[in-house]
């Protein structure tokens, strides 16, 4: 009963290992494209830049638990979500808001959380503690993310409005224009 349990807890981990990998590439996509749209915003390039390198390193982590586990990366699974990032990019290319960029990287960032917070647990069961200090590694520098992504929310208004030749307003105060 014992080994029928690891085995079933062993092939859960594999699974979520592969969705962590697929959320990863899907982010890494998203996270290119937040990086073209903030080409001339220092600010808002510097930590993405960073996040996005840290989360190529996560992906490669992920890609050797899964050998680990005998498993690897599922080509439908990574397919899937590259496609999907690729046709919402190509949708309007050139045309993409700047605000919908910014929301589709905050967006992937709490989808890399969510994958990774689950990861951990399901890793912690099977006793595995090298794929659950990876996962939460990577919970840690995604909150990291979505706190540097919130408070940038400003600036990616701003560049919204530049891009479709209105200028920038702050907002008064009080909130109001």
């Amino acid at each position: 009963m014992e080994r029928t349990l690891m085995t079933t807890i062993e092939r859960r981990l594999a699974g979520h290992l592969k969705d962590a990998h697929a959320l990863q590439e899907h982010a890494e996509a998203v996270l290119s494209e937040m990086l073209t749209a903030a080409a001339d915003e220092p600010e808002l390039r510097r930590p993405l830049g960073h996040y996005a390198e840290r989360s190529r390193a996560y992906t490669r982590a992920v890609e050797a638990r899964l050998r680990a586990h005998g498993s690897s990366p599922s080509i439908a699974r990574d397919a899937g979500s590259l496609l999907a990032s690729v046709v919402e990019a190509g949708v309007g290319r050139g045309h993409r808001d700047p605000v919908k960029h910014m929301r589709d990287a905050y967006v992937a960032v709490h989808l890399q959380i969510a994958a990774g917070e689950t990861l951990r647990r399901i890793a912690e069961r099977a006793g595995d503690r090298e794929t659950a200090a990876i996962a939460a590694a990577m919970c840690e520098d995604a909150h990291a993310m979505s706190h540097e992504l919130s408070d940038r929310w400003d600036l990616a208004v701003d560049m919204s409005l530049r891009a479709h030749g209105a200028g920038h307003s702050r907002p008064a105060a009080g909130g109001a224009l």
